[in-house]
């Protein structure tokens, strides 16, 4: 059987020496890095972790990151990544909904980490990698209570490509972060796909753009170490300002990201800068592709390759892929092209098949797709559901909540959402989960969320919300407070608060088509 770790392992087998991460201070070898995950893995197996188990990683992105993920997967437990900047509730939240064996991090994570655990009655253990003996106590191991410990792979019995491989939180309608379980044959089958879909040469320097808890992260590693890939971190608080300094000086060849950090480089000037050249390979997805954008790059530089891709987190990262044509019309949205290998996908109007040409949900069928949410029965019955055609059949479909086109030229472009829920800069968020943590303000009686793009910037989304508010309601206060509740990416940037309440339609329900209207009048992007 082959599990998620067997790419990395393949390699190391094939190219030992070979360099698997580069930061901008050290360079490890695919041989280290593998005698140090499996060390991490046995020190797992001795604290009673068996398949199944969760472990939470809570960690930078650096090579100690890379060997836990590794060092879990060996160990044949499943993985959790608690995204770097959150508010401590709700990582507490997380932790206590996923019920974790341990908790991994590393010195300069420590003293979160051990926040979010003495919060709770019960005292994880903690494993804080790359740090010294001084951490020790508490029920927390160092690095050097790993190193006493075989650096060979132990042996795990009753492993299951039905095992869990990881756990992703996304944004929940309901206001809770729903955690999306991926099992091993679900990631494995995509990134097999990967090598059919992707003409990415051995040896290539591949960009880790995404955080650990963003699913794009996945196909960077393994895909990459596949590859016999370099995987290099991007951390730098000036590479986020302007990553075109992140390609000039770690001369990257694959990058996957959202759109939004190509037009940063665009508007930087960066594709006047030899350097990007590197580039060989562009992967977008998570936001609309422009036409305008990728004719900019392609005419920068002519001899790299760019794919628009569309998927969920459910669907294991990818499950549309389009290789984008030099000749791209920079007038028109780009398609997200054609399903990949395994999946069947169906434009639908409930239960019922849009006509040809019509936009419709995207309801797809097929071996990448997850079993359902972790511990949310009630979100798992709504979301993966019986064939909407026939449900005698034994089959599983998920609703992805995405309206779709097929086109007349047998490629599918991507429209809108179904419900409130957006892509902001990559990040799935629904209005709904920001909604609810408003309205838990004392001062706020009913808040909804618009998020306003300007024309020529999809990817630019802004968040306005109108509030009806109590006295004392103010703009300020509920932004503090928003940001110890939710990530800073789901914080709203302006704020319409008003006594009276929201308006409404003839359904009863809050008038959004109102708000947007509103919102542009009052907001100028």
């Amino acid at each position: 059987m082959i599990f998620l770790e067997s790419f990395f392992e393949i390699t190391v087998v094939r190219s030992p020496d070979a360099i698997a991460v580069e930061t901008d201070k050290s360079k490890i070898s695919y041989q280290t890095l593998n005698k140090y995950s499996n060390q991490i893995a046995q020190y797992l197996v001795a604290c009673g972790v068996r398949p199944n188990d969760r472990i939470c990683i809570f960690t930078k992105k650096d090579v100690s990151a890379y060997a836990a993920v590794l060092g879990i997967l060996k160990s044949g437990a499943c993985w959790v990544p608690l995204s770097l900047g959150q508010p401590e509730e709700r990582l507490r939240n997380l932790v206590q909904k996923i019920e974790p064996k341990l908790i991994i991090t590393d010195g300069s994570t420590l003293t979160e980490a051990r926040a979010i655990r003495d919060a709770d009655t019960v005292s994880l253990p903690i494993l804080a990698l790359n740090s010294d003996n001084s951490v020790a106590g508490q029920n927390i191991a160092s690095e050097s209570d790993i190193s006493v410990y075989s650096s060979n792979k132990p042996e795990i019995e009753g492993r299951s490509m039905d095992d869990l491989a990881y756990i992703i939180f996304t944004s929940g309608s309901t206001g809770t972060p729903k955690g999306v379980m991926v099992l091993h044959r679900n990631i494995v089958q995509f990134i097999e796909i990967c090598h059919d879909i992707f003409n990415i040469e051995e040896g290539c320097r591949f960009a880790h753009h995404s955080d650990l808890s963003f699913d794009p992260s996945l196909f960077d590693l393994f895909y990459g170490w596949s590859r016999t890939g370099t995987i290099i971190p991007f951390n730098k608080p000036s590479y986020r300002i302007n990553p075109t300094l992140f390609l000039r000086e770690l001369k990257v060849n694959v990058w996957f990201s959202v759109p939004s950090a190509i037009t940063t480089i665009v508007e930087s000037g960066g594709l006047k800068d030899p350097e990007v050249a590197s580039v060989r390979h562009l992967i977008l997805g998570g936001e609309l592709l422009t036409g305008k954008l990728a004719s900019a790059w392609y005419e920068a530089f002519p001899q790299s390759e760019i794919y628009n891709v569309y998927g969920t987190t459910e669907t294991a990262i990818i499950s549309h892929c389009y290789n984008v044509p030099k000749d791209i019309d920079p007038e028109k949205p780009v398609p997200v092209g054609t399903p990949l290998k395994g999946f069947r996908v169906r434009l639908m109007d409930g239960n019922t098949l849009v006509p040809p040409g019509g936009v419709g949900e995207c309801v797809c069928y097929g071996s990448q797709i997850s079993p359902g949410y972790w511990a949310n029965e009630e979100e798992t019955r709504a979301q993966f559901v019986p064939d909407p055609l026939d449900s005698r059949m034994p089959q599983t479909w998920y609703r992805t909540g995405d309206l779709l086109r097929l086109r007349p030229d047998g490629l599918y472009e991507f429209v809108d959402r179904a419900d409130t829920q957006i892509k902001l800069r990559g990040h799935r968020v629904e209005l709904g989960e920001i909604e609810i943590a408003l309205e838990s303000h004392p001062s706020v009686a009913e808040a909804a969320v618009i998020p306003l793009s300007h024309e020529d910037r999809p990817d630019g989304a802004r968040l306005i919300a109108f509030i009806a508010g109590h006295v004392g309601a103010t703009e300020d206060d509920l932004q503090e407070y928003l940001e110890d509740k939710l990530p800073r990416y789901m914080v709203p940037i302006d704020y319409v608060i008003e006594a009276i309440p929201l308006p409404r339609n003839r359904n009863g329900k809050v008038d959004r088509l109102a708000l947007t209207k509103r919102a542009k009048e009052k907001v100028r992007l």
